[in-house]
């Protein structure tokens, strides 16, 4: 079987920055990603103390295996500056990567990168030591999509904001994930999202859904939860407990598929070492060929991460 390289980032919890029970809640929820947000979710009048206590509760760590990361203030205010300027210095080692909201331009990506390179050495950190997640939340932000997704090698994953990203189109929708009132199709942000998803894997990126608000429409969720996995989104943000399940359910693979794959890549591996290796092959019915092999890998890679192991063995063909 291949060896796996990827990370699972199924459910993405937001937690407001403020408040400390949040906190001390998400470190024993199963999430594969929480981060501390210093944006939306925080008043303007706590930006100051919730930022103190994210910086607190960072250097207290005890978030187990889960990745960390903190969503800071826009780039461009002066609260987005002191953020990245202040929980670098004082917590830089203590997180996995840092959230910039609302990036519209490649320019700002490598302002920021100048920025955190300075933080690096005026701290004894690593030269890239800090990761950035971009989030694209408006009509400018989708249009430089690829320049924005290939900035920096600090890049990581791209972020789908829904809710500002309606709002800068004009769309008549009130709840953050939902498509607008009277949309006659399935997905308004079909074309949005494959933007996102394609600039992602050109950049050898992780693309990350955005959240889903009304948090008593279960339906709902799983719909949208299902839609962007199966395009090949890599997850999606929660923003209750409620909705963890739903969402790591949609990414992770189901068995049978994953069955599937790895049986394909199995009976690859047996071709490949034997004398019959060829280009096409006919198994359990259907022709597979190398790209197969591609696609069955992606799902064994992602069920693998998301804890999956194998219920049947062996190279079944046909």
């Amino acid at each position: 079987m291949i060896k796996n390289k990827y990370t699972s980032k199924r459910s993405v919890l937001a937690v407001p920055g403020s408040s400390s029970k949040m906190i001390a809640n998400a470190r024993r929820l199963n999430v594969d990603e929480f981060f501390l947000d210093l944006e939306d979710s925080v008043s303007s009048t706590e930006k100051d103390s919730a930022r103190a206590l994210v910086i607190a509760s960072l250097l207290e760590g005890k978030f187990g295996q889960k990745s960390i990361s903190v969503r800071v203030n826009e780039q461009i205010s002066e609260l987005g500056i002191e953020d990245i300027s202040l929980i670098v210095s004082e917590a830089g080692k203590c997180f996995d990567s840092i959230i910039i909201p609302k990036v519209e331009t490649a320019e700002q990506i490598l302002e920021i990168g100048s920025r955190l390179s300075k933080l690096e050495k005026a701290n004894g950190l690593e030269a890239g030591t800090i990761r950035l997640q971009l989030q694209i939340e408006s009509a400018r932000g989708l249009v430089e999509v690829q320049k924005i997704a290939s900035a920096s090698e600090r890049t990581i994953s791209l972020i789908f904001g829904p809710g500002d990203f309606a709002a800068s189109m004009g769309m008549q929708v009130l709840h953050i994930g939902e498509n607008p009132i009277n949309y006659p199709g399935e997905d308004a942000y079909h074309y949005v999202l494959m933007s996102i998803l394609t600039a992602a894997r050109a950049n050898n990126l992780l693309a990350i859904d955005g959240p889903y608000s009304d948090i008593t429409n279960i339906v709902g969720l799983k719909n949208r939860a299902d839609l962007s996995a199966s395009l090949g989104f890599d997850g999606k943000w929660v923003i209750h407990p409620a909705q963890i399940e739903i969402v790591n359910t949609a990414f992770t693979p189901n068995q049978e598929y994953f069955d599937t794959a790895a049986r394909i890549i199995s009976y690859f591996s047996q071709s490949e070492a034997s004398s019959s290796a060829k280009g096409a092959h006919l198994f359990e019915g259907k022709m597979i060929d190398e790209a197969s092999r591609k696609m069955a890998e992606t799902i064994y890679s992602k069920g693998l991460a998301a804890g999956l192991t194998p219920s049947t063995q062996g190279d079944q063909n046909g």
